[in-house]
This record gives structure tokens, sequence and C-alpha cells, in this order.
């Protein structure tokens, strides 16, 4: 992980998917445009990363606009694999004796939490 790439708000406090609404943070966004150009277009990641750290906002939304889709997509394919990454870690706990693993019942609520919301944002994500 790159001092730019914390600069442009890459942190596990701030890369936030909300419950309620589905919405993925600010940061989120940031962070996965800002990969991206650096795959695609690094001119245009550092002119996103200089318009983030000079608060430029107008900047920083067109470069948004630019690439929504890819972004877009960029994002439902992490969420579409992360719900198969819990899907496969719950299939593994099928059949294993709770008293041997004590702890599987809280584990098991905690991904069916974010699966949830995982899920909400993927909803979100339809309508975008």
């Amino acid at each position: 992980v790159t001092q730019e790439l914390v600069d442009t708000g890459y942190s596990h406090e701030r890369m936030l998917f909300y419950r309620g609404s589905g919405e993925a943070s600010e940061e989120v966004w940031d962070v996965l445009l800002y990969k991206i150009l650096g795959e695609n277009n690094p001119e245009h990641q550092q002119i996103l990363y200089v318009a983030h750290m000079n608060g430029d906002y107008d900047t920083k939304q067109a470069l948004h606009n630019q690439y929504y889709s890819e972004t877009l997509s960029a994002l439902k394919s992490h969420v579409d694999g992360f719900l198969a990454e819990l899907e496969d870690l719950s299939n593994r706990t099928v059949g294993r004796d709770r008293n041997v693993h004590p702890r599987l019942p809280i584990i098991l609520q905690h991904n069916e939490f974010v699966k949830q919301v995982f899920l909400a944002v993927r909803e979100n994500l339809m309508y975008k």
C-alpha cells in the first residue's frame, strides 16, 4: 500500500459500506478510481491525487464521471467476489462439531451480518 493510496482514503476505518442504504463511502469510490487509473492512465491518476490533496472537488468529480462505468464494474466485482467467499466459508462449516469449534456460531453470525451488508450494497449498485 503506497502513501498516495493511503492519502486517497485507503483505510479500514474510512472504506465503508453502509448497511441501511447500501451506499459505499466516498473513500471506496476514490480508492477504486485511483487503482483503476494506476493500471490504465497514470497521468489521470496523478491528476486525481493532486485534486484530492488540494480539495479540488470539481476535477475529482470530473474524473469520477469519466471513469464511472469502470469504477462501478470494479466495485460490483469486489462485492460479488466477497459474497462468494462468504458463501464458501459458510459451506465449510457444515458438519463441523460445535464442541470442537465453540466459536463457530458467533463467527457464522458475524458472517451473516457482513453478508447482509454486502447484499444491500449489491442491491444498491444494481440501480446505478
